[in-house]
């Protein structure tokens, strides 16, 4: 399994990347193209993709900053689900030194369930924290978020962190108003 950070000038795993990050999220839970493009110059993002023998395993995108690993997006290829490769790509993301959080939607449907279920078998705590994301469009709305971590629950003081760094990196790369 190898971790690529792919620029849109390498067309061919570009195009299956984009792909995949779009059919992988809502609208309203993704970047324009350019305002992803500008994210990726920016030294804390990490937009990586997973491969294994030249095909599209996932992606994975990270911020990165202090002791901090804050996963904005993972996503496995539809085709590929229920093989462990995304807890193969949590592992991979998890086993560092920086304390890992993520969130995820509220427990609304068996799917939300599952995808705390998945985390939880890989280690993560749910945290008591919630977290109101602004919308990444001009068009979406505000989404409330519940935020797990690794590889122990954070405290109030990382939690505060955490959203310090959304509010000064995070949301520079979203849709603003004009």
């Amino acid at each position: 399994m190898q971790f690529i950070k792919i620029q849109p000038k390498d067309r061919e795993r570009w195009d299956k990347v984009w792909k995949l990050y779009e059919k992988s999220f809502p609208v309203a839970e993704r970047r324009k193209l350019d305002d992803h493009l500008r994210a990726s110059g920016n030294e804390y993002f990490h937009p990586l993709s997973v491969w294994e023998n030249n095909e599209l395993l996932g992606i994975v995108f990270y911020w990165e900053w202090d002791n901090y690993r804050y996963v904005e997006y993972l996503a496995v290829a539809p085709e590929l689900h229920g093989r462990g490769y995304g807890a193969q790509i949590i592992k991979q993301i998890r086993d560092s030194e920086h304390i890992i959080i993520l969130e995820i939607d509220p427990l609304i449907n068996d799917l939300s369930v599952r995808r705390l279920q998945f985390y939880e078998r890989a280690g993560f705590t749910l945290t008591p924290y919630r977290f109101m994301h602004l919308p990444y469009r001009l068009d979406g709305a505000p989404q409330e978020l519940l935020i797990l971590s690794f590889p122990k629950m954070i405290t109030k003081e990382q939690h505060n962190d955490f959203l310090k760094f959304i509010n000064q990196h995070v949301r520079l790369y979203c849709e603003m108003p004009a």
